[in-house]
């Protein structure tokens, strides 16, 4: 009939405005935008428990083959710098840890898209035994730090964000300096002196700055000088972790805590 709106137009654009709407709440008001996704994501846990794990499943099936492989080659340099690592330890008369921090595995529930590269959120909380300052890390690499806590979910801010600053050394040189993300999924080694030459590959891992947080563990491999300023030269680092496609991290805790999985 001339004149009646078409109701499925009329539908499209009540559902165009309130996705609009919903945009504008998001980025507008975030830390209420944020406390009301945690409520809902602690009140759908268990309706959605299933379907997500039968994801997870098929993503666990689907990835098994392919990253098996770099997990074994990942593990065995991670043995081989403990080992170099205690055998320096024992030779400047300090003892080594007798006991070693645990991986709690987690899956990634929410990563918003304007914040792609600077944090996503885990099913694991303090309940499960994670700390604040905690690393994460994917297949063998740091790929962030636990950053706020619930009871059951967890925030990590992630390496490539611009607020991540971390002391790192190149493995090779021995060489310090800070790690820092720039918001659009690059790593950068920061304050190194213009004159080193770095070789494309050289491993970086962090440092020795605490407790909470072990020496050697992997954060990428050189890639190549970024532009000089101020006398000093950053580097650019890869990820040995796939950062766009984040599904499944493990935490790393304190001795006695939590447990692998």
């Amino acid at each position: 009939m001339t004149g009646k709106l078409n109701p499925v137009l009329v539908n499209a654009l009540i559902a165009a405005f309130c996705g609009l709407m919903l945009m504008w709440f998001s980025h507008t008001f975030q830390y209420p935008a944020r406390t009301a996704a945690d409520t809902i994501n602690s009140m759908l846990y268990y309706p959605e428990l299933p379907a997500r794990e039968l994801r997870f499943l098929v993503q666990a099936a689907d990835n098994w083959m392919t990253e098996r492989k770099n997990l074994q080659e990942r593990t065995l340099v991670l043995e081989q710098e403990n080992i170099a690592l205690r055998t320096a330890l024992q030779r400047s008369g300090v003892n080594p840890p007798q006991s070693s921090p645990r991986l709690l595995g987690a899956s990634v529930t929410l990563r918003y898209p304007d914040a792609w590269w600077k944090e996503i959120r885990v099913d694991k909380g303090s309940s499960q035994g994670v700390l604040a300052g905690a690393p994460v890390l994917s297949d063998g690499f740091m790929i962030g730090r636990v950053s706020r806590i619930g009871e059951d979910y967890a925030w990590i801010e992630l390496v490539t964000s611009s607020t991540f600053l971390l002391a790192a050394v190149v493995v090779d040189t021995w060489d310090l300096g800070v790690i820092n993300g720039d918001d659009i999924g690059n790593i950068w080694l920061m304050y190194m002196p213009p004159e080193e030459e770095f070789s494309e590959g050289m491993l970086v891992s962090t440092a020795l700055v605490g407790d909470y947080l072990p020496p050697g563990i992997p954060l990428g491999l050189i890639v190549g000088p970024g532009e000089t300023r101020d006398g000093l030269t950053p580097f650019r680092v890869a990820s040995g972790a796939r950062l766009a496609q984040l599904y499944n991290v493990q935490i790393l805790l304190s001795s006695g805590e939590g447990g692998s999985s």
